[in-house]
C-alpha cells in the first residue's frame, strides 16, 4: 500500500519540488526522495528527459580551449573520449596526473587533519573533530578530509580548474556544467568485510540528474587495496531485478552480467579515470595497504543532495560563473 501512495503522489511531489528549486535553489528531502523513486520506477527516463531539458537552457559553449592543460589531449581527443564514456560509463585515462602534483597531494594527505568515518552510527557520518592520521592506529575504513581543506590547496586548484575536466564534462553532459563536488578520502582494511559505509557494496549514485566523476588514484592500487569496480554498461538502463534504491551483493550481479561486464581499476599512482556512477559500481574492500583517492564531479543541475559552497580566491573564477558557482569568492 504504501508503495502505491508513492507511485500516486510522488510525480506531483517531484514536480512541484522542482518549480520551488527553480526559484528557491534547494530541494526539500521529500522531493529528493520522490526523484530517486521516480529514477528506479522510470529506469532512469526522468533523468534522462530532465538533462534533455537542461540543455535547451545551458547549451554547453563549444570551446574546446584544452591549454594550458596539465594533460596533454586534444579537442578531437576529447569528442573520442566523451563517446568512450557514453558507451560503457567509464573511461580509463592513458595519461597520468603528473608527478609533482601527486607528490604534493599525497603530502599534503599525510599531514593534513581530517575526519573519521563514524562505524558505530547508521548511514554514513563522521565523527565532529578533525585529526591527523595515525597510520600506526586505524580505527575505521574511510578517513575523509574536508572539502574547505581541499579547495585551498594550490595542487588541488591546478586540477578543478583545468580546463580539459571542465570541457569534457561539459561534452559528455551536452551543456555548461556545474563543479559541484570536491572530495578525497583515505581507505583502510578494517574488520575483514565489506562495508556499505564505505562504498564497499555495489550501488548506483543518484545525486543529480547527470554527472560525470573524475578519480585520480593517489597511491598505487592493486587488487587488494580497494581498486574501482565497475558494472560496463550498467549506467543506461537497469535490469527488473536490480530496479531498487539499495546496495546489491556481487552473487546478485553475477546472476545478470556476464562475467565481461565486471570491471576492476587497477592502476599505478597518477591513473585518472572519468566514470558515471549512475551506473553500478563500489569500491573493493581492502585486504592490506592503503589507498588514497582524490574525485571531482561535474554535475547538470544543483537539484538533489545537498552541496556546500566553499569560497576560495583564484584567477580561474572568472571563467564562466555557472560552472564555478559553488567556490565564487
Amino acid at each position: 500500500m504504501k508503495k502505491v501512495v508513492k507511485y500516486i503522489l510522488f510525480p506531483f511531489v517531484f514536480i512541484f519540488g522542482y518549480l520551488y528549486f527553480l526559484i528557491s535553489k534547494k530541494t526539500s528531502n521529500l522531493t529528493f526522495a520522490s526523484f530517486r523513486f521516480l529514477f528506479v520506477t522510470t529506469n532512469g527516463r526522468i533523468n534522462d528527459i530532465m538533462s534533455q531539458l537542461i540543455t535547451l537552457f545551458h547549451p554547453k559553449n563549444n570551446s574546446n580551449q584544452l591549454n594550458p592543460s596539465i594533460l596533454n589531449y586534444t579537442a578531437h581527443d576529447l569528442e573520442n573520449i566523451s563517446a568512450e564514456i557514453q558507451k560503457k560509463g567509464y573511461y580509463e585515462f592513458e595519461q597520468i596526473l603528473p608527478e609533482d602534483l601527486q607528490d604534493k597531494l599525497l603530502d599534503f594527505a599525510q599531514k593534513t587533519p581530517l575526519r573519521v568515518l563514524d562505524v558505530q552510527a547508521k548511514g554514513i557520518q563522521y565523527l565532529p573533530n578533525k585529526r591527523p592520521i595515525d597510520f600506526q592506529e586505524i580505527i575505521a575504513p574511510r578517513y575523509q578530509f574536508d572539502q574547505s581543506d581541499l579547495v585551498e590547496n594550490e595542487a588541488i586548484q591546478k586540477i578543478i580548474f583545468d580546463p580539459f575536466f571542465t570541457e569534457l564534462a561539459a561534452n559528455y553532459l551536452n551543456c555548461e556544467p556545474i563543479l559541484d563536488l570536491v572530495t578525497m578520502w583515505w581507505s583502510f582494511p578494517f574488520q575483514q568485510k565489506a562495508t556499505s559505509q564505505a562504498a564497499q557494496m555495489y550501488h548506483f549514485d543518484m545525486d543529480r540528474f547527470k554527472f560525470i566523476k573524475f578519480f585520480f588514484y593517489l597511491t598505487d592500487v592493486h587488487t587488494d587495496n580497494g581498486p574501482h569496480c565497475y558494472i560496463q554498461n550498467s549506467h543506461h538502463r537497469l535490469p527488473k531485478s536490480l530496479r531498487e534504491d539499495r546496495r546489491i551483493t556481487d552473487e546478485e550481479l553475477k546472476l545478470v552480467y556476464p562475467e565481461t561486464s565486471f570491471k576492476e581499476f587497477i592502476g599505478k599512482k597518477g591513473t585518472i579515470l572519468a566514470v558515471d556512477t549512475r551506473g553500478l559500481h563500489k569500491g573493493k574492500p581492502l585486504v592490506k595497504d592503503a589507498r588514497l583517492l582524490f574525485q571531482i564531479q561535474f554535475s547538470n543541475s544543483l537539484f538533489g543532495a545537498p552541496y556546500l559552497k566553499t569560497r576560495i580566491l583564484n584567477n580561474a573564477l572568472k571563467k564562466p560563473k555557472r560552472t564555478f558557482q559553488l567556490y565564487q569568492a
